[in-house]
């Protein structure tokens, strides 16, 4: 149940109301509850799209690597004795073959 109210507990609401407002206002009442709810979800979904919206550029824009960079952020290497693929720079062992560098 919402808010944790039980069912007893929404009878005993409902009667309150039906004793403060009447039977006359009570449909009006429920109304415009309703529409309020409404609108706060509609608001709520607004609010969390145009979040989504902010946040996702600046998170596609902080895991693009540009090729330039990535060049200048590896380590230079070198070819292996025994297989010739490259092995970065004071290596012991090739990654490829396990030969002593």
């Amino acid at each position: 149940m919402p808010f944790g109210l039980q069912p007893q507990d929404l009878l005993i609401i409902l009667i309150v109301a039906l004793l403060i407002f009447g039977p006359s206002r009570l449909p009006e009442l429920g109304r415009s509850v309703g529409s309020m709810m409404r609108e706060f979800r509609t608001a709520t979904k607004e609010a969390t799209q145009s979040f989504s919206e902010e946040v996702k550029p600046a998170e596609v824009k902080s895991q693009e690597v540009k090729p330039a960079e990535v060049k200048s952020q590896e380590p230079p290497s070198v070819a292996c004795k025994n297989c010739g693929k490259p092995v970065p720079a004071g290596a012991k062992f090739c990654t490829e073959c396990g030969a002593a560098q």
